[in-house]
């Protein structure tokens, strides 16, 4: 499939980025812009990607919530599906933290805030996202976000386990008990929730480590616990740094037992 395929969209770029899919930014019949997304050509008869694909985008059609992307329109062409979502010319939370943005330092509990309420309101739907990390976020010029991405996300029981038979979304940013059993429920995004916002917030992962495999290790040895936030920013509130070390909890049983609850303790922030 190629952006011509489609009848009165016009390609203006081609976004570097997008995994196994292929992001283009085109003017829609009206002249708006819109990222244009689906299956690259060598991955179309993936019949799981094809699945993860149709799934994720079946969730987000029955999404409705600011902080979360909007699917304008969907289809197929050659048997091959397609998305249509809403543009956005800003960065992703790895862009932003990379080039040290102002943004995550002055609007940085508001944007903590936004993700709870966007997670919150997910889970409330009866899903999970199962696959948060930076660059699935986007950082608006007005200090909000949007998350984006949601192939890998699938529907959750609250917190009874389900059992996974291939680890989804990113390893640095799973929880121990998805790791070591691949056991995920909604925990288990409770945790990935306190993993990005750490970083998000101090520009460093929780737990330190000079290889992927060695930061999996971190993870799932009980003994090993996250840096305090303090001492990366010594401006972080200790009830926000709180509230992030609770989500960080090894022991699931330990951990906030719901993002509603997350949000509530940063609501009381503001």
């Amino acid at each position: 499939m190629q952006v011509d395929d489609l009848p009165g969209y016009s390609m203006v770029r081609k976004i570097p980025k997008g995994g196994l899919t292929d992001l283009y930014v085109c003017t829609d019949p009206e002249g708006q812009r819109v990222v244009v997304r689906f299956i690259r050509e060598q991955h179309k008869r993936d019949r799981a990607l094809i699945h993860s694909f149709r799934k994720g985008l079946k969730i987000l059609k029955s999404l409705d919530h600011p902080n979360i992307v909007k699917v304008l329109a969907e289809g197929s062409i050659s048997r091959s599906p397609f998305m249509i979502i809403e543009y956005h010319e800003c960065e992703n939370l790895r862009e932003a933290i990379l080039h040290k943005s102002d943004m995550l330092n002055v609007h940085s509990l508001t944007l903590v805030r936004e993700l709870a309420e966007a997670l919150a309101y997910v889970h409330d739907h009866g899903y999970l996202h199962m696959d948060l990390k930076p660059e699935n976020i986007l950082i608006r010029e007005n200090a909000s976000m949007v998350l984006i991405d949601f192939d890998w996300s699938m529907p959750h029981k609250g917190t009874r386990y389900q059992k996974m038979r291939r680890l989804p979304g990113t390893p640095t940013y799973l929880a121990p008990e998805t790791l070591k059993d691949h056991k995920i429920d909604e925990r288990s995004e409770v945790f990935s929730f306190g993993v990005v916002m750490y970083e998000l917030l101090t520009g460093h992962k929780p737990f330190e480590a000079n290889s992927v495999t060695e930061y999996k290790r971190a993870v799932v040895n009980p003994n090993v616990k996250a840096y305090p936030l303090h001492e990366h920013r010594a401006d972080i509130s200790r009830k926000l740094e709180a509230c992030i070390m609770k989500c960080l909890n090894k022991q699931p049983e330990a951990r906030y037992p719901s993002m509603a609850l997350v949000k509530r303790d940063l609501d009381a922030l503001l």
